[in-house]
């Protein structure tokens, strides 16, 4: 939850990845942010962001507005076999295995190459990092704790809600340079700055936005001191 720019989207070439890293270094320079340049080889059991189950049975309008699918096989006391499948390359193979019962297995043998910004403190950090086998964006999550098994997200993504606004434009004008050497097929600014370039009308949604969620964040405090609980908000590690 939070303010927050996603993207996702395919680098025009693999040579285009060693001019947007150079760009990307300067400005990084430029803007005093830390930056960390990508060039490694990933190898592991994958688990791609495939889509989601349901807790309940859908109707058949919501089936039909969200192409929601029931798979028969996939029926157990834990779950009705109602499932909305993602469209990605690996939608097929997760189809497949759900007619056969099974929850499919991927593994993935690429390598990676590109940069990671770390613009200032409380924003989570901007990647440009390609799978040099599809070229496409790469978000993927590696744990220390469990040897060899990697996640992966359609699209990347960088919360600048704790560094304000002003670091949320530094955010997309980075990104609007990469424009040159990436064709994105998706920006959501959830600012509504990106789009438009509209200052005035980004930092009126950007104050609204984040009024909504103190709000919001005060009504769960209070909600758990009734129940003893706690709940805990905020940013990236400041001490990063």
């Amino acid at each position: 939850m939070g303010i927050t720019i996603h993207y996702a989207g395919k680098v025009k070439s693999p040579e285009a990845i060693s001019e947007l890293s150079e760009v990307l270094v300067a400005r990084a320079e430029v803007l005093h942010w830390q930056f960390k340049l990508v060039d490694q080889d990933l190898k592991g059991k994958f688990y791609p962001s495939w889509g989601h189950g349901y807790g309940y049975v859908p109707s058949a309008e919501e089936s039909r507005r969200h192409n929601i699918e029931f798979f028969p096989k996939m029926v157990t006391p834990e779950c009705n076999g109602f499932f909305r499948i993602f469209d990605t390359q690996y939608a097929e193979g997760i189809r497949e295995g759900f007619r056969a019962g099974l929850w499919p297995k991927f593994r993935i043998d690429t390598h990676l190459k590109g940069i990671i910004l770390y613009p200032r403190e409380k924003c989570e950090e901007l990647k440009f990092v390609f799978n040099m086998k599809s070229l496409e964006l790469a978000n993927y999550e590696v744990h220390d704790h469990i040897t060899n098994v990697i996640y992966g997200y359609n699209s990347c993504w960088s919360k600048t809600q704790f560094a304000g606004f002003r670091i949320h434009v530094m955010v997309c004008e980075t990104i609007r340079l990469a424009e040159k050497y990436v064709d994105f097929s998706m920006i959501k600014d959830e600012a509504g700055y990106y789009h438009s370039r509209d200052l005035m009308a980004g930092i009126k949604n950007f104050n609204e936005m984040m009024w909504s969620i103190e709000t919001l964040e005060k009504f769960l405090e209070e909600i758990g001191k009734q129940f003893g609980l706690r709940a805990t908000t905020g940013g990236p590690d400041p001490s990063r």
